[in-house]
C-alpha cells in the first residue's frame, strides 16, 4: 500500500513550487527494499488535482510490481497546476485534460463529464446547445430551458480555473469567454454533488465515476440525458454519450525513458483493461 513519504529533493522542489502556502498530499508506493538500497531506486514524480488520482493510483500499483527499480510518486491537490509544474521541471508528469502544445502530450484514457441538477428539478434532459447555453449565461432561468420548469434563476456551479474537468467542458462546449465568474466555485467532485443536492435551482457538472456513485448512494441529484443519451458507464464506453473529455499526460519533449516505460504500459491491453477496472474509459471501444 502507497505510504506517505517526502525526501530532500521533493521538500525542495516543494518548496519552490507555484503551490508553496498550500497543503500537499505527496504518496509514494515503494518496492520492498531496505532504505540502505533506496536511493538506487528510479523515480517518477506526477503532479494532478482531479479525480484521475485514483486511476493513476491503481495504474502505478502495476507498473511497480512489473518494474521494480522505479518508485511512482503523486504530488496532489485541489490547486496544484500540473501544466506549471512539469514546465518548471518540477514534475516529470502532469495530469491535465488538454494537450498542451509547448509540451510532449500523451491520451491515456477518456472521462464521461455529467451535468447535475438537484432531484427536485424537473429538468431531466438537456440538448448539448442548452447545456452550452447554461454554461456561458445565455439561458439564466430553467423555464427557458423547460416550459414546465418554475421561473427562477439557474445558480451555477463551477470548478475552479485549473481543474482538468472545467477545462474540459468549456472545450467541448465552445464557450470562448469560460463560464461567468459569478457562479459558485466547487474544488472537488464531492463538494459539487453536495451544493447541488442542497441547492434547488442548481447546475453543475462532475466526473461520471462519482456522480454514478452519487445516484447509487441515494444522494438528491439527477443526472440528465444529453442528446436524448443517458449518462451511464455503457454509452461514455461506446462514445455515444457526447460530453467526453480526454486525460492527458504532459511531459517535456524529451522525457526519461522511467516516464516513456510508464507511458508504454499504460497505451498497452494491460494499461488500458486497468483505466477500465478503475472506472475511466479505455481509448477505444471497450474491452472484453
Amino acid at each position: 500500500m502507497p505510504h506517505v513519504f517526502i525526501s530532500k529533493l521533493l521538500w525542495a522542489a516543494i518548496f519552490t513550487s507555484t503551490i508553496l502556502f498550500h497543503p500537499v498530499i505527496l504518496t509514494q508506493t515503494l518496492a520492498n527494499t531496505t532504505p540502505k538500497i533506496a536511493t538506487e531506486f528510479e523515480r517518477i514524480l506526477i503532479a494532478g488535482n482531479g479525480p484521475e488520482r485514483h486511476l493513476l493510483e491503481i495504474l502505478a500499483a502495476e507498473f511497480e510490481q512489473k518494474h521494480p527499480k522505479i518508485s511512482v510518486d503523486f504530488f496532489w491537490h485541489p490547486n496544484a497546476k500540473p501544466i506549471r509544474t512539469v514546465e518548471l521541471h518540477e514534475a516529470d508528469i502532469g495530469v491535465t485534460g488538454e494537450v498542451v502544445s509547448a509540451l510532449r502530450s500523451v491520451p491515456i484514457a477518456r472521462d464521461g463529464i455529467a451535468i447535475l441538477t438537484n432531484f427536485s428539478n424537473p429538468v431531466k434532459e438537456m440538448t448539448t446547445q442548452q447545456v452550452a447555453e447554461v454554461f456561458s449565461g445565455k439561458i439564466r432561468y430553467w423555464s427557458d430551458v423547460y416550459e414546465e420548469a418554475p421561473q427562477t434563476k439557474i445558480v451555477l456551479i463551477n470548478r475552479t480555473p485549473n481543474q482538468n474537468i472545467r477545462q474540459g467542458l468549456e472545450q467541448i462546449l465552445n464557450i470562448p469567454h469560460g463560464i461567468p465568474r459569478s457562479a459558485i466555485q466547487a474544488e472537488s467532485e464531492g463538494q459539487a454533488i453536495k451544493l447541488v443536492s442542497g441547492k434547488l435551482d442548481a447546475v453543475t457538472f462532475v466526473s461520471m465515476t462519482p456522480a454514478l456513485r452519487a445516484k447509487e448512494d441515494g444522494v438528491a441529484i439527477n443526472l440528465l440525458f444529453i442528446d436524448k443519451i443517458e449518462p451511464e458507464v455503457q454509452t461514455v464506453l461506446d462514445k455515444r454519450y457526447p460530453l467526453q473529455r480526454p486525460v492527458v499526460l504532459v511531459t517535456q519533449t524529451n522525457p526519461t525513458s522511467q516516464v516513456q516505460l510508464f507511458e508504454q504500459f499504460i497505451l498497452s491491453p494491460t494499461g488500458q483493461a486497468l483505466i477500465k477496472k478503475a472506472k475511466f474509459y479505455p481509448l477505444n471501444n471497450p474491452l472484453d
